[in-house]
Parts: C-alpha cells; sequence; structure tokens
C-alpha cells in the first residue's frame, strides 16, 4: 500500500505485500516484501531492508544500513553512517560526500524505541537493544544490551567560526 500524500519515493524498489504510511521519504532503496513502514521514516539510498521488517514512525536510515529479515525498529531510532561527521573543513569550504561506514542488523533482531546506533557495528542475529540505548559496539547473537554509554573522552581542539558563547573558556 503506497499513500498518495507527502511521500516521496524515487529508485526504490519494493517486495510485494509492504504497507507504507504517509510523510516519508525513501531515496534508492531496497525494501523487501511485507514490510511495514510507518510515518515519517527516512531511508536513504543503498539501504537493503530484507522482507517482514518493521520500522515505526520518526526512524533515521541513512546509507551503509543493511537490516536482515524480520528486523523491528522502534519509534525515534537513529542510525548513523559516518564516525567523524563535518560539515566543512577547517578553510570553510563544503564537504561534498560523507566517508559511509557501514551497519548491519541481522535477522530477527530488535532495536527498542529512542536508540542511536553508531555506524561501523553488526547487531547479531535475534538480539534485542533496549529502549533509549546508544550502540557503540558489535551485539553478537540473541544478546540483551541497554544503556546510555556517553562520556568524556577528549576535547575539540578547534571550531571553525565558533558562535559567541562557545568562545569562553568558562566551561573548563
Amino acid at each position: 500500500m503506497l499513500p498518495e500524500w507527502n511521500i516521496i519515493v524515487k529508485d526504490t524498489t519494493f517486495g510485494e505485500g509492504i504497507q507504507i504510511w504517509s510523510n516519508l521519504n525513501i531515496y534508492g532503496a531496497s525494501i523487501g516484501e511485507a514490510c511495514k513502514i510507518g510515518s515519517f521514516v527516512e531511508i536513504r539510498k543503498g539501504v537493503a531492508m530484507g522482507p517482514k521488517c518493521k520500522i515505526e514512525p520518526f526512524v533515521f536510515i541513512p546509507e551503509g544500513v543493511t537490516l536482515g529479515t524480520g528486523v523491528f525498529i522502534g519509534p525515534n531510532v537513529t542510525f548513523t553512517n559516518d564516525v567523524y561527521p563535518r560539515a566543512c573543513n577547517e578553510d570553510g569550504s563544503m564537504i561534498s560526500d560523507y566517508r559511509i561506514t557501514p551497519t548491519r542488523v541481522e535477522d530477527f533482531s530488535s532495536i527498542g524505541a529512542g536508540c542511536v546506533i553508531r555506524c561501523g557495528v553488526t547487531i547479531g542475529r535475534s538480539s534485542m537493544i533496549g529502549a533509549g540505548s546508544l550502540v557503540i559496539k558489535d551485539v553478537g547473537p540473541r544478546e540483551v544490551w541497554y544503556s546510555i554509554a556517553a562520556t568524556r573522552r577528549g576535547k575539540v581542539l578547534h571550531i571553525p567560526n565558533p558562535p559567541a558563547k562557545l568562545r569562553t573558556r568558562k566551561s573548563e
């Protein structure tokens, strides 16, 4: 089922029996049969989605991500695809493209609501990621992972043209 309102689909192949809701963007992806994709989802070029996947609303799946068969992606999940993303070089010139680092979610895995998946990881077959988790390492088959992993790891030594608020040293 393809709704006729607020949807952009370009150069994408779809399997039989898919269900897609309104307000989404899909560019150059391959979507397997019997998949369900909720509203406000963006799927970028080169994404390969196996059959019978369920993608909840407000999910972002960029280039470099592969989803196996029967994968569940909860609402508000974000995948990344560049380890060190930047908009421009220090000389101010725009960066034309990302350095794509592939990410793989194997068959029958489940990713809970609000997770962030760092590029370069593999989420093993039939594993489960708890809601709100930050995944920065490979997850083995049938493993259950959950938690936030953010801690200070270093400092940005140079920010080209930072806003005035960021120019102070009070936070150090």
